[in-house]
């Protein structure tokens, strides 16, 4: 048996012995942590999406001859990296949200960093696993394997990584049939591609070596070459419809966990947004949204109810805000995060309560919720800002053939929610998400925010409005392509032209948000069978040099 090389891109041993005992960890892992650099670039700075593209190719050259158990670590390396690099305002937040010190909050970020990370590990322990076993494949394997795995791992928040790429249209359309998850395959193929292009040896050059490269080539085409088109379409489309005039209000209020008092000169009863709504309705605005925000007391006072409606119905324009409403069930006081509709004679018309609610933020997720655990975890995560109930239902505002669906800050993250909310009923229907981001300070969080958001307009095929309190704003078309937006951490007022079609909305991803995914589990269920038949049939089978 032959020593294990010493060289970063070893060649491959006998698959009962693992080469985890490979000499020169430094070099992989300075490859492992480079992806996880790279992976959170386009996160952070959205015209540098095609970093996102290669970023994958240093972990796969770092994994090249690893057994699963190395292939884990380097993937965990990477991950932590990815999500330190891409979250790092997580520390502030948690100081802003729980009061925390500063030693406590980057403690606890640090556990949510390695957390997230370890699925990125999980993904390249199973890649590894299966492309020993099956002797390649990993064209399919890798794409399948990282996105399964990334699928089911449970995140606070649903991270994809075609969230960064919200410039390259052409390369979103395709999200319309698979979702987000689909784009994610696509850059972790193209990835794929480029490493074995870089590591190219004799075995490679075989003929089911170059069909599976020119197969995969064939697909990527095929994605992009959609997009082109869909992109162009649409635009063209669009050029015929009707359009509506909205107006959005982002106030930039500051960060306090106390009920605010009204701005000088201000009341509860005329806040600012309503001096703002009289200016953007005399501009022509018809109908007119304010994000979320921490207390409006329109559920709890008589007096603000009655001049909200007298302020609407004077000019007929229905107006769309979020508040606090509080209710008692059950003998106890239950609050709700509730977007409301007031109508053009300045009526409640109609309501949404936020349905998904943020662990650790809006309530305790078990098993921390249970009795025995409940002391401790008050102690490390410290009293909620508002323990809330959940919504029960998904909700449509009827603004003149419009349909608005409304959905709060956290809920903007989860593709197969959204899509849930449109259904296949989407025509006339336009998403609206309202957000308060200041807890999370002058950071990046309200644009990567921003551009989920973004990415739930494409794959339901409707206009999108995200209003976030401190900003950006952004308002996009059913493509993508951005209509409107507003700097950050500032006032600011839009009025914004809506393209808008009463028989136009909805989308195959719309209908089947789960198909995608569940092709991806079956693909990979069959790959595992297949890889434990032929372990059973062949225990000293060496790995294949066409890594």
């Amino acid at each position: 048996m032959s020593r294990p090389s010493s060289r970063l891109l070893a060649v491959p041993v006998p698959a009962g012995q693992l080469a985890d005992s490979q000499p020169r960890w430094l070099p992989r892992l300075s490859l492992a942590g480079l992806s996880g650099f790279l992976l959170c670039v386009p996160w952070l700075h959205d015209n540098l999406y095609w970093v996102g593209w290669f970023a994958w190719v240093p972990l796969l050259c770092a994994l090249r001859g690893s057994g699963p158990l190395a292939a884990l670590l380097l993937g965990w390396f990477a991950g932590a990296l990815c999500f330190a690099g891409g979250s790092y305002w997580l520390a502030d937040f948690i100081v802003n949200l729980k009061q925390t010190s500063a030693a406590v909050s980057w403690l606890l970020a640090l556990l949510f960093w390695c957390y997230l990370g370890l699925v990125i590990g999980l993904g390249c322990m199973l890649y590894r696993w299966l492309v020993s076993r099956l002797g390649g494949w990993e064209l399919l394997v890798f794409p399948v394997s990282v996105v399964a795995l990334m699928a089911w791992y449970p995140m606070l928040f649903k991270t994809h990584f075609a969230d960064g790429q919200v410039s390259f249209l052409p390369a979103l359309q395709a999200i319309d049939i698979t979702g987000a998850p689909g784009l994610d395959a696509m850059m972790l193929l193209f990835s794929v591609l480029v490493f074995r292009l870089l590591t190219r040896h004799p075995a490679q050059r075989g003929r089911h070596f170059l069909v599976a490269n020119w197969l995969a080539w064939g697909v990527l085409l095929g994605w992009l070459g959609y997009g082109l088109v869909s992109l162009q379409g649409w635009d063209l489309r669009m050029q015929q419809w009707q359009a509506r005039h909205i107006g959005l209000v982002q106030p930039n209020d500051a960060i306090t966990l106390a009920i605010p008092e009204p701005a000088a000169g201000f009341s509860r009863e005329y806040p600012q947004e309503m001096q703002a709504t009289r200016r953007l309705i005399a501009a022509g605005a018809q109908w007119v949204a304010w994000p979320e925000a921490r207390y409006k007391g329109y559920f709890d006072h008589f007096s603000v109810r009655a001049r909200y409606a007298e302020e609407v119905a004077r000019s007929g324009v229905p107006l769309i805000f979020h508040d606090v409403e509080r209710h008692w069930l059950d003998a106890q006081q239950v609050s709700f995060n509730t977007v409301a509709l007031l109508d053009g004679r300045g009526e409640l018309a109609a309501r949404y309560r936020k349905m998904l609610r943020m662990p650790f933020g809006e309530y305790l997720p078990p098993p921390w919720s249970w009795p025995v655990l409940k002391g401790l975890s008050d102690r490390v995560f410290g009293e909620f800002l508002r323990p809330l109930g959940a919504g029960q239902e998904h909700v449509s505002f009827e603004l003149d053939g419009m349909r608005v669906v409304p959905k709060v800050c956290y809920e903007a993250a989860f593709p197969r929610f959204v899509a849930a909310a449109v259904n296949s009923d989407g025509a006339g229907k336009m998403l609206l998400f309202l957000s308060q981001d200041n807890w999370f300070g002058e950071t990046s969080q309200p644009f990567q925010h921003r551009n989920m958001s973004i990415l739930r307009g494409v794959e339901n095929r409707l206009p999108m409005a995200h209003l976030i309190n401190n900003g950006p704003s952004v308002v996009t078309a059913p493509n993508g392509r951005v209509l409107a937006d507003s700097a950050a951490f500032n006032r600011a007022e839009l009025l914004v032209r809506v393209p808008f079609d009463a028989d136009t909305g909805g989308s195959f991803y719309s209908r089947h948000p789960q198909l995608f995914l569940n092709l991806v589990y079956g693909l990979l269920a069959a790959l595992i069978g297949l890889a434990l038949w032929r372990g059973r049939r062949r225990p000293a089978q060496t790995a294949s040099p066409a890594l």
